[in-house]
């Protein structure tokens, strides 16, 4: 990294937008890879054959597909993590997307279920996008850490409203548009016998294009990389070569913020790891780095003539001495940190806002899409894909203009608290809609599926439904941004890629649990002979139940994992 460069970075408190900007495509690909499966699952199936003509089973092997990517996930996102602490943030990224673009264009490829199947899986237990794009914009962000979680959330919020249309659109061309499609007019034509690919190819193939963007322009942000052990020491072809001079001095980017506005129980956890050592980069010309002591740490920087061998020939610097904490202290904090309160509350935090969200979006299209005989509201799926878009584009102003704003006056976890109560009343209010629906300015509905309702929707209840998808994507917003700062606010930093994807293995295995716990709940509950309405609340129960445990976490964190920045 060139000295401008380091002085940018120094006079920003972060990274240029232009090292961020790849990272959020990224994350972008992968919201995007994630969530277009999901109009496209029954279908895919049913293409497949491997349900046969039961349409129970259809459902079945539905959900078994759904769910492998995420478990596949959550099998290996420690270990992921934990590598990334060894090998750097980029390579683990970079495997993850070659892996996901590579995955979705084969999937386009296919005509068998389990092949299929072997693909999410692969792709899921090579994936761990999620958690490293999150330690890497906040490594890059410095003191701007909630500006680069809220574009963060706009790329992934982007991804998952963008995701499933467009894929909708491209898939089965030949059946949607007819002959008149190019590539269809013959009778065995490719987009025939491969109905999905041109869905999978477009979003594979941009996939590997952002990653190679990625892998020039964004560069490695860890501070320090741990030795790999003895039996993983073929893993470290992964690791990049960077330097220059006939010796290769070695060079790495710093985004590390040294010091920060807080109070004084804060500002231990602000400042970072204090230890004795000695943290720098050299080009042969010029150098920077950080010294931590038992007494003190000291900034230096060098710069000197380059000598015959890559060594410096003379340098001059200057030291500048801030406090620090004592060597034995962090050091019993950093070795035993899966045993720190304050690391469980915030992965746990992670997992019950994860559990409820994966959970109500589950729910709310089961319940909006049943008819209103049955205690729904009528809705089709476009529908519902209606009000979630008007929700999700208001979230992206939200988020893009007035969350960093809220997080500099509340703070992080206040922003958690007051999404977990909002939780909770959603999970209460969302089945009390049904008694916005006069039953009798609806027809007769035998027989109809996935018929729109919205002509016999009351102004009342489009109101409420309007409000309804702001606030549920407004305050997940604030509670997924918040509870990453949180995460990486209690990470220690040498196991900071380990403990974000300890939580992003946690989320994962809520994306496994939530919908399978709230789709049983469902048919269980519909069974239940009595009051329609308890049919219908009960399973929302499960929502409340995780929205109160998150409410319990939040109220339980220590007041230092809090962010304002």
């Amino acid at each position: 990294m060139s000295k401008e460069v380091k002085e940018e970075i120094k006079a920003m408190g972060g990274s240029p937008f232009r090292h961020v900007l790849p990272l959020l495509l990224v994350q972008f690909c992968q919201a995007v890879q994630v969530m277009m499966l999901f109009p496209l699952l029954v279908f895919m199936v049913q293409f497949y054959g491997i349900a046969g003509d039961d349409p129970k089973a259809v459902g079945t092997y539905t959900g078994v597909l759904a769910s492998m990517f995420p478990l596949a996930m959550f099998t290996s996102s420690f270990f992921w993590g934990w590598l990334s602490d060894h090998i750097g943030r980029k390579p683990v990224t970079l495997v993850g997307v070659f892996a996901l673009g590579t995955g979705s264009i084969l999937l386009g490829l296919t005509r068998d279920y389990y092949t299929a199947l072997t693909i999410r899986i692969v792709s899921g237990l090579l994936n761990n996008i999620t958690s490293m794009l999150k330690c890497m914009i906040a490594e890059m962000s410095g003191k701007h850490q909630a500006k680069g979680m809220s574009y963060f959330s706009v790329a992934f919020t982007t991804g998952t409203l963008m995701g499933p249309s467009l894929a909708g659109i491209l898939a089965m061309p030949c059946t949607q548009y007819g002959p008149r499609f190019p590539g269809c007019s013959a009778q065995d034509s490719f987009l025939e016998k491969y109905p999905f690919f041109l869905s999978f190819f477009f979003f594979g193939a941009f996939t590997l294009i952002s990653g190679a963007y990625a892998m020039y322009y964004t560069p490695e942000t860890i501070l320090k990389r741990k030795p790999l052990p003895r039996r993983l020491q073929f893993l470290s072809f992964l690791v990049p070569a960077e330097g220059k001079g006939p010796v290769g001095a070695r060079e790495a980017v710093k985004y590390q913020v040294l010091e920060e506005e807080a109070d004084e129980e804060s500002q231990i956890h602000v400042n970072g790891v204090e230890m004795t050592e000695m943290k720098a980069s050299s080009n042969g010309e010029n150098g920077i780095g950080y010294l931590y002591t038992k007494d003190g740490q000291l900034e230096l920087e060098a710069s000197g003539a380059e000598g015959p061998h890559g060594d410096d020939g003379g340098a001059e610097g200057r030291a500048v001495l801030k406090e620090a904490g004592s060597l034995d202290e962090d050091q019993e904090k950093y070795d035993g940190w899966f045993r720190k309160k304050e690391v469980q509350i915030a992965v746990f935090l992670y997992f019950c806002i994860a559990l409820f969200y994966v959970s109500f979006e589950e729910l709310f299209p089961l319940f909006g899409s049943a008819r209103v005989a049955a205690g729904g509201l009528s809705l089709a799926s476009k529908d519902v894909g209606i009000f979630m878009s008007i929700g999700g584009g208001c979230t992206i102003l939200y988020t893009l203009f007035l969350f960093p704003k809220m997080i500099k006056r509340g703070g992080t976890l206040w922003l958690i608290k007051a999404g977990s109560i909002n939780c909770m009343i959603l999970a209460v209010l969302t089945p009390l809609m049904r008694l916005l629906v006069n039953e009798s300015d609806y027809p007769q509905e035998t027989g109809m599926v996935n018929k729109s309702g919205l002509q016999y929707m009351s102004p009342l209840l489009w109101v409420v439904m309007v409000l309804h998808a702001i606030f549920t994507h407004v305050f997940g917003t604030n509670c997924f941004a918040s509870v990453i700062m949180v995460v990486n606010k209690a990470s220690p930093p040498q196991h900071f890629g380990a403990v974000n994807s300890y939580a992003q293995a946690l989320a994962s295995l809520a994306r496994v649990i939530g919908p399978s716990a709230v789709g049983w709940l469902w048919t269980a509950c519909g069974k239940i002979e009595g009051s329609m309405m308890l049919q219908v609340f009960l399973p929302f129960l499960f929502c409340g139940a995780s929205a109160f445990a998150m409410f319990c976490l939040a109220f339980s964190a220590p007041s230092w994992l809090t962010s304002r920045s």
